[in-house]
């Protein structure tokens, strides 16, 4: 009995992460249900780089705020260690103008001070002494005063310029003069102590941040490979894989650095810049002012430079995507280029777009670095005036010393939010990427009610279907056919003929253009394709093997099988006996695309797999088309056994390997329907069946003698 179910995961894509070394939070955290765009208004356009170098700075913020806004919602979930690393950066920011009001301190206790005021009073009443100015009871009395005074100044005040704080005192201890060292020591001590506990924070800072970006790269990563893997092959037809490879590996990681990283230098610096202006404000608001007055000058070379580096970002981004994309099919196609000696040719293409790609990424190196000079050479002028500011108003050397080191302090942070400006007009590029391949429309969608098919019966009806891979060159032409289930099909024709599109058609990655392919009384269309392709088993002409054991390649085929079925499979379909004959039998690891056999054996394998699978609609796209006479003639007695209740549809260019099929349709090129029968109603009255017969057997055909000579044997 057949079971259907309605599908309940299309319209939404739900992903579900559940590794545990990923997260320590509960998992619900992580079930992230995103509606996909109902308008293509709304879904992520690509931008490309050539915009991007030519967008102002206007037309690129207004191209930012849209996808910048969507990556922060990857950051929401995580919205608790968020918070307490923006807290942990915010402690870090303050106590970078904290250790100013420490340096400060500590320079009063160890640098040797300017002569104080008692000192002063004390020079001027000794000479006023020695030139008898006042009289002997007088002097008595001003030194007493003085003294008082002494034991006043002695006392250390940190914030004596901080409004509020004022009157918090530090007081010498009262010790001799060769134990001093003691309380210079333990002041000395406040400043790596202090910068112990800034460097924590900073830490935790980055920590957080850090692990939020890791799970953000994670999800990106996981929202767009998902994406892309259920494409239909339209897309695949038309897309640079070294691109997709680019896109998902190295664009993923930019974007999730510009929702942390990013972020976190926006929180930080300005900050500590801010905290740095207020205490250095408090110690001298005028010497301040006076050198910050310049910085809003600092923004002028970040903007002459930003449009630079937007074009030579752009294009190293173009120009990493091209040498993914000759690396990917140099090495697919090794074979190709090996056998054309094409080696040093690969080689110029690939230095090539190297070349090219380094030459962008210095001139937006250049364009980075020398922001920073840049700034600190316009900055300098704002120190300038402060120096002429410390020379007209006598500022001691210990204060101008920590004013200048709190100017200076602040010009790395500053140096960073420039750089911060220029890696966002980096990371648009990605960011934007990365979100058209999540929201990339599907040519074959499922329904949103489609079915979950069981146990399907088989039989398949194509009425009037009319395909084209290009709208106007249609492929197939109102074709017409019926499969009965349990029979045994096989479409033969010369190539072009569109006997592979009907198989394509029937797993679905490709819809009809017109007509529909109907499976046990429902339209193909109505089925949830990951169920529909689980009825259904293939035998492709060019196998692909995984680089991975020859027990999981075969376990592909059903993901659940046990080791006796799996070995059950492999002895169906010959295989068996040369996979015990490996080094690791079974566990034995194949090399790409299972290199490491020979053409036959893969088929083999690939067979097995086919058969471990179970499905009640069997496709043969030359299913022997790899293999000797002996394996052939194996596998089919094989396939005979396998096929016994199941709907077959073969794909043969040698026609002894279908002989024994129920039915032969016979198609033309242009997707025409010349004849269909079986193979003796079509030797009777098909031309081109008969064509193709005097072609193939004009001389004999190993397979057919090898079954003659086994029929004889019985016979005996």
């Amino acid at each position: 009995m057949r079971k259907i179910a309605r599908c309940q995961t299309s319209g939404t894509a739900i992903f579900w992460i559940t590794n545990p070394k990923i997260s320590d939070l509960d998992p619900s955290q992580y079930l992230m249900a995103k509606d996909a765009p109902e308008d293509q208004a709304q879904r992520q356009r690509k931008i490309t780089g050539k915009e991007i170098a030519t967008m102002s700075s206007g037309d690129f913020m207004k191209e930012a705020k849209a996808p910048y806004r969507r990556l922060m919602g990857y950051v929401k979930p995580y919205k608790t260690r968020f918070i307490l690393g923006i807290i942990f950066g915010v402690l870090a920011g303050t106590f970078n103008g904290l250790l100013l009001v420490v340096l400060r301190t500590v320079f009063t206790v160890v640098l040797p001070a300017a002569p104080s005021k008692t000192d002063q009073l004390t020079d001027t009443l000794d000479q006023m002494v020695q030139e008898h100015v006042v009289e002997e009871s007088e002097i008595v009395k001003m030194r007493t005063e003085i003294a008082d005074m002494s034991e006043v100044v002695g006392d250390i005040k940190p914030f004596e310029d901080f409004p509020f704080w004022q009157d918090i005192v530090i007081e010498r201890p009262d010790v001799a003069a060769d134990k001093q060292w003691i309380f210079v020591g333990i002041v000395c001590l406040s400043v790596p102590l202090l910068l112990l506990v800034r460097g924590l924070f900073t830490y935790f800072h980055q920590y957080c941040m850090l692990w939020i970006n890791t799970r953000v790269l994670y999800n990106l990563r996981d929202e767009a490979y998902s994406s892309l893997i259920n494409q239909s092959l339209t897309f695949y037809n038309k897309a640079k894989q070294g691109e997709l490879l680019q896109g998902v590996f190295n664009q993923t990681r930019m974007a999730a650095s510009a929702g942390t990283d990013l972020l976190s230098a926006f929180i930080k610096h300005p900050i500590s810049i801010v905290m740095i202006f207020g205490v250095l404000l408090c110690f001298d608001w005028v010497y301040t002012l006076g050198a910050m007055v310049v910085f809003p000058l600092c923004i002028l070379p970040v903007s002459y430079i930003s449009r630079k580096v937007r074009k030579a970002g752009a294009q190293e981004e173009e120009e990493a995507g091209a040498i993914m994309v000759i690396m990917q099919e140099s090495f697919s196609g090794i074979r190709v280029v090996k056998s054309h000696g094409r080696e040093e040719f690969e080689r110029k293409k690939f230095n090539k777009a190297s070349q090219r790609m380094s030459e962008f990424i210095m001139r937006w190196r250049k364009a980075v670095e020398i922001t920073g000079p840049l700034v600190e050479t316009v900055a300098s002028f704002g120190m300038a005036l402060g120096l002429m500011y410390a020379f007209f108003q006598q500022i001691d050397a210990g204060k101008f010393l920590i004013l200048n080191m709190g100017l200076m302090s602040i010009y790395p942070h500053a140096k960073a939010l420039g750089r911060t400006q220029i890696m966002l007009q980096k990371c648009l590029m990605a960011t934007s990427k990365v979100f058209s391949f999540i929201d990339a429309e599907k040519d074959v969608p499922d329904k949103e009610d489609a079915i979950i098919l069981k146990d399907a019966k088989g039989s398949i009806q194509l009425e009037d279907v009319t395909f084209g891979y290009q709208k106007w060159n249609p492929v197939l032409k109102r074709v017409n056919l019926e499969f009965e289930p349990g029979k045994y099909y096989a479409l033969v024709g010369e190539s072009g003929s569109g006997k592979s599109t009907i198989m394509s058609m029937l797993m679905r990655f490709y819809d009809v253009d017109e007509g529909r392919i109907v499976l046990d009384g429902n339209d193909l269309r109505d089925y949830c394709q990951s169920s529909l392709r689980d009825q259904i088993g293939i035998v492709n002409q060019e196998t692909f093997l995984f680089h991975d054991t020859i027990y999981n390649n075969i376990r592909y085929g059903k993901l659940d099988a046990t080791q006796a079925e799996i070995e059950a499979a492999a002895e169906l379909a010959y295989a068996h006996e040369f996979i015990t004959e490996q080094e690791n039998g079974y566990e034995t690891e194949l090399g790409d695309k299972g290199c490491t056999l020979s053409g036959g054996q893969q088929q083999r394998i690939s067979i097995a797999r086919a058969i471990l699978r179970d499905a009640p609609i069997l496709l043969l796209d030359e299913a022997y088309s790899s293999l000797d006479a002996e394996s052939e003639k194996k596998i089919h007695l094989a396939l005979e056994k396998l096929i016994q209740g199941k709907t077959v549809i073969a794909i043969a260019h040698r026609l002894s390997t279908i002989l024994n099929a129920d039915q032969i349709i016979v198609m033309s090129p242009g997707g025409n329907i010349v004849d269909q029968g079986t193979h003796e109603e079509l030797l009777g009255r098909c031309e081109n069946y008969q064509e193709l017969y005097r072609l193939q057997f004009s001389s004999p055909d190993p397979l057919e003698e090898a079954l003659e000579e086994d029929a004889a044997k019985a016979d005996a």
